[in-house]
């Protein structure tokens, strides 16, 4: 989220990393939520009205359908990458999912209710 100004709220975002952006492009049903494993991940994207809606409604409904476990089995870990012998990354599985697309609800209600500007940023 970015405050009128334009600049970032550092402590408001949520981490979108690539396996977690290809698992939800493999949901059906969702396809604003498929749609971020498109995002230019060099350019800053600002999200539009119309785009903050459909998210809302899809995450709200993906969220409601993890916790019953009705979608495909998340990866267990996220964000892996190699740091010499040892493998980096963040535990995910079904409670991780969950507290993702909880934090990005929160993110796209607070955003509406402040009438702030909501962005996809790259992860630099």
């Amino acid at each position: 989220m970015a405050d009128h100004e334009g600049n970032p709220l550092e402590e408001s975002q949520a981490v979108l990393d690539d396996e977690l952006a290809r698992y939800l492009f493999g949901i059906v049903g969702f396809p604003f939520l498929r749609g971020l494993q498109g995002l230019d991940r060099t350019e800053e994207t600002w999200i539009d009205e119309t785009a903050r809606e459909a998210l809302t409604r899809e995450v709200t409904e993906l969220a409601a359908r993890v916790h019953r476990r009705e979608v495909p089995q998340p990866p267990d870990w996220v964000g892996l990458e190699s740091v010499g012998d040892l493998r980096l990354g963040e535990k995910l599985g079904w409670q991780g999912l969950l507290d993702f697309l909880q934090r990005l609800e929160h993110l796209l209600h607070l955003s509406r209710r402040l009438g702030l500007d909501l962005w996809a940023v790259p992860n630099d």
